[in-house]
């Protein structure tokens, strides 16, 4: 299947008015994978996750193949998936390696970024990226420090979960809750800060940064991956990616696929709710071109999955 007939959707940032009297609304749009996936054949669902999702899409793939297999009786307890480490390491080579210096005015390191890449899935990758990326990732940091944005509160951190500590808290999932989900009642945090929540404080643009590199310095927690066996014919998977937590859900109708869900990071982290939208509604009171600067580098830090706007509302 081509990936090209799927859109995985936008994060959308409002701005209505100008100056102090701004309004900011933040919003994902996503279209419903369920009605792509829905009365397939299950094998065949779960094979094109990867296709669909353009992004983490060895996350995608693993996430859709424990889900399935638990939902056949087969779940697996939390362990490090070496594909989707490798994958999130990527992901976080790019941010910090290439698009963070850009929207600096750093150099680009893209002959650091080849090498990096290369070494993703290596077992002494931390080692390495502890004595050859340290001082680029200090640049970075360093340059952050000089322009940092207001602090803010944060929300919760969403803790390290298993699947089966998500069916506890979470025993079904639907599309409604996915397209806005929360923690004990509230909006919260997942990906790289959630796994340092020491580095939280001051600016939270800072604090997202610093958490990526630390992430690739230390990645413990990062690309674990679990299953349970939510109910006969119900599997749910758990993969911790470069954004955050991933959950998959199928339910089966013999061996076709009744419904799926899906929660990315994206949807945590967007959440209309929380931190992001309340940060970049603070950022809304001065200056437009100020604030697109700021919104921009807010956008970065946290990192949606899809590709997002900043638009005038209607």
């Amino acid at each position: 299947m081509n990936s090209s007939i799927f859109d995985p959707g936008s994060v959308r940032v409002a701005v209505c008015g100008s100056g102090g009297h701004a309004q900011v609304g933040l919003s994902v749009e996503r279209p419903n994978a369920a009605s792509l996936l829905r009365g397939r054949p299950a094998d065949e669902a779960v094979r094109m996750l990867p296709l669909l999702y353009a992004i983490c899409g060895a996350a995608q793939g693993v996430a859709g193949q424990l889900a399935l297999a638990a939902a056949r009786g087969d779940a697996r307890t939390g362990a490090i998936d070496p594909a989707v480490l490798a994958e999130a390491r990527r992901e976080h080579l790019w941010r910090l390696l290439l698009d963070w210096p850009q929207a600096l005015g750093l150099s680009p390191q893209r002959e650091l970024f080849v090498a990096a890449r290369k070494r993703a899935g290596a077992d002494d990758f931390c080692e390495w990226a502890l004595q050859d990326l340290s001082e680029h990732f200090a640049r970075v940091e360093a340059a952050l420090t000089s322009q940092a944005e207001m602090a803010l509160g944060e929300d919760p951190w969403l803790p390290p979960l298993t699947a089966a500590q998500t069916v506890d808290a979470w025993p079904r999932l639907d599309a409604a809750w996915a397209a806005m989900p929360v923690w004990r009642g509230a909006p919260a945090s997942t990906g790289a800060l959630a796994r340092h929540p020491e580095l939280a404080g001051g600016s939270p643009i800072l604090a997202r940064a610093a958490a990526r590199a630390a992430d690739l310095i230390d990645s413990a927690g990062l690309g674990i991956a679990s299953s349970a066996t939510v109910a006969a014919g119900v599997g749910r998977a758990a993969v911790e990616t470069a954004r955050g937590l991933l959950l998959h859900e199928i339910v089966l109708d013999g061996d076709s696929v009744a419904d799926y869900t899906i929660v990315a990071p994206t949807e945590w982290n967007f959440h209309p709710a929380g931190a992001l939208a309340q940060l970049l509604q603070r950022m809304a009171g001065g200056d437009d071109d100020e604030f697109r600067i700021a919104a921009e580098r807010a956008m970065l830090a946290w990192d949606p999955c899809v590709r997002w706007e900043i638009e005038a509302a209607e």
